[in-house]
């Protein structure tokens, strides 16, 4: 039987939902659905470079790379990245400064860009124009879907359900993939050469079902079907921008779908008005997107009311079953302070009342930091140079006590494959070394805690699962760059774990060893769902 993989928080469908959204496909349903796969840039998907030009996880990738649990995160893109304040002197100086008085800064491209936002950044409409395209070069995506994201008619909870039925278009349809290739790469690109050199990118024939609960996932595993989860990533995507006030409805709105939504990411990369986000996006690129609007900040009390109401939980903290069944919280993306206050005053009082809310965090890596509160001292001094040990000491990455609560709570904790995230910015550090650091830093806290029982030291590597964030157009680790080399990553996981091989890691065999890999490859992210969904 094949090896199955399951990933924590990826998006499948959307580079084909941002390329074909606002065209003539849209009205024609054979071609706009996520089978209908965006011709990749084969060169930059080789050299596994940032993922702007290339698909990581689209459905044949998915279905070649025996990738069957795919939890599918729904996100309608922020507006704070297409969104600049009034021009700011002080930028455009020290810009300026650069182009002037550095050879390398006069020839690299993304200082220019710099430049040129921080002119038309808070100008008239054609500048913002301007922006659009700059933003469409260096995102690679659509000018009509950043002149979308940036006009009045962009709405975050109607394109949400966009964003949902086309996933849905074909859940449960046994598909052959067709290929997209747009602009003037139709003259130059044959497909049926393409299928023939990349087989394993774009043939295939397969089928997928988004689930509404285990039974369903189980079921669809079985037949050797992809099973989708549904997901949510960031609580902008209910509206939070316009109308507070709707949000509550809207979280019960949710609880009703006909595909339940099994977390939310309750925090990303702006201000949602109700939880604050961690730093995330690097110092050089803040002047195309300045995040610092309740950036680092605590949960307010409408935050409070919100997530209460995801968990189904009264005043009192109790579970209230007319609140519809439980949406859980992912904290990746959330401030520190956020996480603190939700551990001390969501979590622990329902831990010591009996009800166990499992801590998900569905993407991250290890910070280098003890505590909570040494990670919200550091978080004004953040530097996109500086690293903590090799790790990425930011608080959008985790420390040992969001790692002791997790454990607490039979929680889940994803392992990005940002290769920023991970403490490595140009590939200097081997793929599956900087992985492994990240990983093994991470059981280690497990081990070393004085918090956590010898029964839960001895499932130390039951808690995590791989959660790469493809298509979130990062910059992924380079061995690892998509979802057809999970096997490769899972062999040199292996080789990893027999160098550790012992009773010290509770690896006392190589069985031992195979299943610490299949767990984090798979069984873990399986056997979560079995528990909570």
């Amino acid at each position: 039987m094949m090896k199955k993989y399951a990933d924590l928080h990826c998006h499948p469908h959307s580079r084909a939902f941002h390329w074909m959204r606002h065209t003539k496909n849209e009205q024609k349903p054979a071609k706009y659905n996520p089978w209908n796969i965006i011709l990749s840039n084969f060169k930059k998907q080789e050299k596994g470079k940032r993922a702007f030009s290339y698909s990581q996880c689209d459905p044949v990738k998915l279905w070649n790379g025996e990738t069957k649990l795919v939890f599918a995160s729904l996100y309608p893109f922020e507006k704070g990245f297409y969104q600049g304040g009034e021009i700011d002197q002080n930028k455009l100086i020290r810009i300026l400064d650069i182009l002037s008085t550095s050879a390398l800064g006069f020839l690299n491209p993304l200082t220019w860009i710099q430049g040129l936002f921080a002119v038309i950044t808070g100008a008239p409409t054609i500048l913002k124009i301007a922006r659009a395209f700059l933003q469409s070069l260096l995102m690679r995506m659509p000018i009509r879907r950043i002149k979308y994201f940036i006009s009045e008619d962009y709405d975050y909870y109607e394109e949400l359900q966009k964003e949902r039925d086309f996933l849905l278009s074909k859940s449960e349809q046994e598909t052959t993939n067709k290929i997209h290739i747009s602009g003037i790469r139709k003259l130059y690109k044959r497909v049926k050469k393409l299928r023939k050199k990349y087989p394993e990118s774009l043939n295939a024939t397969g089928t997928y079902v988004v689930c509404d609960n285990y039974q369903q996932v189980e079921e669809t595993l079985l037949a050797n079907k992809i099973a989708m989860v549904l997901t949510i990533e960031g609580m902008h995507a209910l509206g939070t921008d316009t109308d507070l006030d709707l949000v509550e409805e809207r979280v019960m709105a949710l609880k009703s779908w006909p595909k339940a939504i099994f977390f939310i990411t309750i925090a990303h990369h702006f201000n949602n008005f109700l939880f604050g986000h961690a730093h995330s996006i690097p110092n050089s690129l803040r002047i195309l997107s300045d995040q610092t609007d309740g950036m680092n900040e605590s949960v307010n009390p409408k935050g409070e009311k919100v997530l209460k109401l995801l968990l189904g939980l009264n005043d009192a903290l109790s579970v209230d079953a007319s609140m519809g069944r439980r949406i859980l919280p992912d904290l990746k993306h959330t401030s520190a302070k956020s996480r603190r206050w939700y551990y001390e005053n969501i979590v622990d009082p329902c831990l010591q009342k009996g009800d166990k809310i499992p801590v998900i965090l569905s993407h991250v890596a290890y910070s280098g930091w003890q505590t909570l509160e040494e990670t919200i001292m550091y978080a004004d001094q953040e530097s996109d140079h500086k690293l903590r040990d090799g790790f990425y000491p930011w608080n959008i990455n985790v420390c040992n006590e969001d790692i002791e609560w997790t454990v607490k709570t039979d929680g889940l904790i994803g392992v990005c494959f940002d290769q920023r995230i991970l403490g490595d910015k140009k590939d200097k550090v081997n793929s599956i070394d900087l992985i492994w650091r990240n990983l093994i830093a991470m059981i280690d806290a497990i081990l070393n805690s004085n918090e956590l029982s010898d029964d839960q030291k001895s499932n130390c590597w039951d808690y995590f699962s791989l959660g790469t964030d493809f298509e979130g157009y990062i910059d992924p680790t380079q061995d690892y760059s998509n979802s057809l080399l999970f096997d490769d990553f899972e062999n040199d996981l292996i080789k990893k774990l027999k160098s550790i091989q012992g009773a010290d890691y509770f690896l006392h065999s190589d069985q031992k060893v195979k299943d610490a890999a299949r767990g984090i490859c798979f069984e873990n992210a399986n056997r979560f769902l079995k528990n909570h969904f």
